[in-house]
């Protein structure tokens, strides 16, 4: 072979195990703040098997003579071509369970019922129709699948068929990653925060920007049938959205905040309200919105990790806090901050209701 693409090879292995360090320390934060997983803890596992899936399946093409087609046998390259439909499939369910487990991390810091955590609902909606539609396309596009090796000019896959499947899966990928990375953002910048805070943790999910870009480069290479180059853009595009997923978990464990059972974890929250209204609480009060309650969550004290222990912004005592109900229970506590000359006013209200 000329040229057999061994660099590229590595290249994958590279993204492969750079990922490993991250997975694990997520998991390890994880167990270590609430002693089991959550839904999108195992979303990022199976991301990651499927990575691992995904290269496995690259490395046998290889070996058949991925990179230089010129070269294979018509046996090589039926085994290559087999491998198309399920490499395909782990590439993109690896990404799509990290777009799951992402919008499923970020739902849990909206106020239950509101109207942030009704897009999320949204928004997990539209990632499970895209990724069926896409799924079903690509196990369907070129049937039967001996389509796709014949010699026979008459007996192959529809050019149109293979193009309709290029756009929906590049529109798809490239349009989801832009919600995902936009929705956390504008909640970010909704709370009463520091700026630097703002920017610090706005920047976190900014990194989404390389995810859109390794999406658009892998369209560039696909569209020209550089097959090799692709693989390698697809390694580095599901390498780098694991890697995102991981960050919020683990911002919390490098920086410091609290863990499981700390009760300073309650002192101070950054809030989105049900009603979209941004509060600080404090260690005595806690300010509602308009027409709603500041609620205390029960799923918090018990370590529970799909409670309101999941942070965002670490700054001291500080989080970003979920509010929901726990086995059906749901804790509300209204505490109003009445100050100056309010305080009298409130007294004798409350006197001339007293029985004499």
């Amino acid at each position: 072979m000329v040229d057999n693409g061994r660099g590229q090879v590595i290249s994958w292995y590279i993204c492969t195990v750079t990922t490993v360090p991250f997975v694990c320390m997520r998991m390890f934060a994880r167990f270590k703040k609430f002693g089991r997983l959550a839904v999108d803890d195992y979303l990022i596992l199976l991301a990651f098997c499927c990575l691992i899936g995904d290269l496995a399946i690259q490395q046998h093409m290889w070996n058949l003579g991925l990179g230089d087609l010129s070269q294979a046998t018509q046996e090589d390259f039926k085994g290559i071509m087999k491998m198309i439909v399920p490499g395909s499939i782990l590439y993109v369910s690896s990404l799509w369970a990290v777009k799951f487990a992402l919008v499923i991390f970020y739902k849990r810091l909206a106020a239950v019922g509101s109207r942030l955590s009704m897009i999320y609902n949204v928004a997990l909606g539209g990632l499970a129709a895209t990724y069926l539609v896409i799924f079903f396309d690509i196990l369907f596009q070129c049937y039967p699948y001996d389509k796709r090796w014949s010699t026979d000019p008459k007996y192959q896959c529809d050019p149109k068929a293979a193009k309709i499947n290029y756009w929906i899966t590049i529109f798809f990928n490239i349009f989801s990653d832009a919600i995902i990375m936009i929705l956390p953002i504008a909640m970010v910048s909704r709370l009463q925060m520091k700026l630097k805070q703002k920017l610090g943790v706005a920047s976190m999910f900014a990194l989404g920007f390389f995810v859109i870009i390794s999406s658009i480069v892998r369209a560039y290479y696909s569209h020209r049938n550089e097959t090799m180059l692709t693989c390698t853009v697809s390694m580095v595009e599901s390498a780098i959205a694991l890697i995102i997923a991981c960050l919020p978990a683990l911002r919390s464990m490098i920086i410091g905040g609290s863990t499981r059972g700390d009760p300073s974890s309650y002192g101070r929250h950054y809030e989105l309200s049900s009603t979209g209204a941004r509060k600080m609480t404090g260690n005595r009060a806690s300010i509602s919105g308009l027409g709603s309650n500041a609620h205390t969550s029960s799923n918090a004290r018990s370590g529970d990790p799909n409670g309101s222990e999941d942070s965002l912004v670490t700054d001291g005592m500080s989080t970003l806090s979920s509010e929901r109900e726990h086995h059906g229970i749901k804790v509300e506590t209204t505490i109003q901050t009445i100050y100056g000359d309010a305080i009298d006013e409130q007294s004798k209200a409350e006197s001339s209701k007293s029985p004499v």
